[in-house]
């Protein structure tokens, strides 16, 4: 992409479909390695409520559980896609997996971190948990990108995040609640079409591997704008592309 300004939320959110959309194979390839066993799990939770057996819905939540396990490098994988996408470095399945396991522990705890974060804040009360939300929603991208460890990444995620709130929840949360939508009215839809499990789950599978991808390239965007904006990032950018052949795929600060 290579154009490095400020961008609106509307700008992003073009810029974000842009880049989804011509990279769709890789973002997808990705993510379907955390849909798997989402579908899995949801095919043996309702078989197991159908056959009531409960020793299945206890497999069907083992299966979950692995699943939140791959979670944090997928979504490291496609952030680190959308960041090459937009330094206009070429974007490919390998380089963005290989990108995301750079530093798995810290990756890893960091996003699991804010899940219990957010669950925590969530279950007390509605408002600690949209705090978490927008304090934390940049935290892979400021440990893959700047190479912060666990505790600075959730310190600078916290700092860029500040002053930003009204466009972290228009953009993040507004495409999050519109993917938790459009999911629930095309799972539906189709349970209300068939009651094969298998069919449900097979659809599960289909609408979460392709829909949930682009939050991710949203709230990577929005990263790089909000650096532009607080620390005039585009001329560090510009002046590497301009002192450079080619970039580097992540840019370290």
């Amino acid at each position: 992409m290579t154009d490095f300004r400020p961008r609106s939320s509307s700008e992003i959110l073009d810029a974000a479909f842009e880049i989804y959309r011509r990279y769709f194979t890789v973002f997808v390839a990705i993510n379907i390695f955390a849909a798997i066993p989402v579908a899995l799990s949801s095919y043996l939770g309702l078989t197991a409520i159908m056959l009531q057996q409960p020793d299945a819905i206890v497999t069907s939540y083992l299966v979950r559980a692995v699943g939140a396990l791959i979670t944090p490098f997928t979504e490291g994988a496609m952030t680190c896609a959308a960041s090459a996408a937009y330094l206009g470095m070429p974007v490919d399945l390998a380089n963005s997996v290989r990108a995301a396991f750079q530093r798995p522990g810290r990756l890893f705890v960091a996003m699991f971190t804010k899940w219990i974060l957010l669950v925590f804040g969530l279950v007390l009360f509605l408002v600690p948990g949209f705090i978490v939300f927008k304090r934390y929603f940049a935290l892979p991208m400021t440990v893959l990108f700047e190479d912060n460890k666990v505790g600075d990444a959730i310190s600078r995620s916290r700092q860029l995040s500040n002053g930003n709130g009204t466009r972290i929840f228009g953009l993040i949360g507004g495409v999050f609640v519109f993917t938790l939508v459009v999911t629930a009215v095309l799972t539906k839809t189709i349970t209300s079409l068939t009651s094969s499990v298998a069919v449900t789950a097979v659809i599960t599978l289909l609408v979460a591997t392709v829909i949930s991808p682009f939050g991710t390239v949203v709230a990577t965007l929005l990263y790089y704008d909000i650096r532009i904006r607080k620390e005039g990032y585009d001329i560090e950018l510009m002046t590497q592309a301009l002192n450079t052949s080619s970039l580097p795929q992540q840019v370290v600060t």
